[in-house]
């Protein structure tokens, strides 16, 4: 009898330490609250021909981890009409790394007017960021 008992403690210890962190659907791995994660106003970056970026191409992107919420300052003077958000895994991009777009979770637009574009990372990984957003009808193809 003390035996199974003893059996049937440690079965229940290993599923109680097992769920542990699994109350919302499985365990966070990085805070992506807005309240754990202060939004940083970006004013840099520069307007040419209508089209703000955040770098150039070749240039040093923003650092963008897991949660990170950027107010970025486009210096458009008007709401923009697109918005194109490019990541990568290398703080240039350049060589092997490259730009790709943005997809899903990984760049979160959660406000856009006519001085800044607020946008989050609701994603768990580093990433390396550059914006672009214009106020002509669509955006310039990637070079």
């Amino acid at each position: 009898m003390r035996r199974a008992a003893a059996i049937l403690f440690v079965a229940w210890a290993a599923i109680a330490a097992g769920s542990l962190g699994c109350g919302r659907g499985g365990p966070l791995t990085c805070d992506r609250t807005a309240e754990g994660n202060p939004v940083v106003r970006y004013t840099e970056g520069a307007v040419a021909n209508e089209v703000y970026m955040s770098s150039p191409w070749g240039g040093e992107l923003l650092y963008f981890p897991g949660g990170m919420h950027y107010a970025i300052e486009h210096e458009l003077g008007a709401e923009p009409r697109w918005i194109t958000s490019y990541l990568a895994f290398d703080r240039y991009a350049a060589g092997d790394s490259g730009l790709a777009p943005a997809a899903g979770n990984q760049v979160v637009i959660l406000d856009v007017n006519a001085t800044t574009v607020t946008l989050a990372n609701d994603s768990c990984v580093d990433y390396w960021l550059l914006v672009t957003a214009g106020t002509g009808a669509e955006p310039p193809p990637a070079p």
